[in-house]
């Protein structure tokens, strides 16, 4: 059995990609739950990390969703929803926006009724609400989500009195999660909050744009019958299942060397 030390350094290490650790880290989900789980749970309490631990942090909240460790999903829950700042910290803004939703994604089984209370928690940044959203509109493509639950969802969050006002960036997530959802019995919603500026406010022209590709995507996810392409080309995929995941995800960490 490695030592906890060596693996963290591996992992924390900025200039080397950890390939050989990260296939031992995945070939043995007992050993990194150990590991990775209690530094989660650190950060979720706000307890400060160490520096090896925060360096490792990345590469290890990765390999516990990849590999669905028991308790993830309610540590990062609770990571995001309490120290949403220190998430932010520890995945960087390309992390928070570009796997966090696919993390999400790999956690969120089952999980719909957490993921969208996340996306309306008005205290979060847009960032973390959108992987919410994003996660809870994978949950409802799979068909985890009853259909008029989710229909119901999303018209009932723009009529509701607790609704953010118009300029907040998140109506563009709630209007792409409609279009991949491919219900165009929002469409007559959407574009009367559109045109009354009840959302995306801020700018007119923005506003027309957004609309007609919301409308675009709407007729895409119509007419697709191929649905695991779909989802791939809308960029459903939990982590782990798209090519070149790994190497991204290590060029991605806040405390790796960028290519110039």
């Amino acid at each position: 059995m490695l030592d906890r030390r060596d693996i963290l350094e591996n992992l924390a290490d900025p200039e080397t990609y950890p390939a050989e650790m990260l296939a031992y880290c995945l070939k043995n989900p007992d050993r990194s739950a150990a590991i990775f789980l209690p530094i989660l749970g650190k950060a979720a309490n706000g307890t400060e990390l160490d520096a090896l631990e925060a360096q490792s942090f990345y590469l290890g909240l990765h390999i516990l969703a990849v590999l669905r460790t028991q308790n993830t999903f309610d540590g990062v829950y609770r990571l995001a929803t309490r120290q949403p700042l220190i998430l932010a910290d520890l995945l960087g803004e390309v992390g928070l926006g570009e796997t966090f939703p696919r993390v999400l994604m790999c956690l969120g089984y089952g999980k719909a009724t957490d993921l969208w209370e996340g996306f309306q928690n008005d205290k979060l940044d847009f960032m973390i609400r959108d992987a919410f959203l994003r996660a809870w509109t994978y949950e409802a493509l799979k068909g985890r989500v009853n259909a008029v639950s989710t229909e119901r969802n999303l018209r009932g969050f723009l009529k509701s009195e607790d609704a953010p006002p118009a300029d907040d960036p998140i109506w563009s997530g709630w209007l792409i999660a409609i279009a991949d959802l491919g219900y165009s019995e929002l469409t007559s919603v959407a574009r009367d909050a559109v045109a009354s500026g009840r959302i995306l406010a801020e700018d007119e022209n923005l506003a027309a744009r957004e609309f007609e590709g919301f409308e675009t995507a709407l007729d895409e996810a119509q007419s697709d019958t191929d649905l695991p392409e779909f989802l791939a080309a809308r960029g459903y995929i939990p982590f782990g299942e798209g090519e070149g995941d790994w190497g991204d995800c290590f060029i991605n960490s806040p405390h790796s060397q960028k290519p110039l």
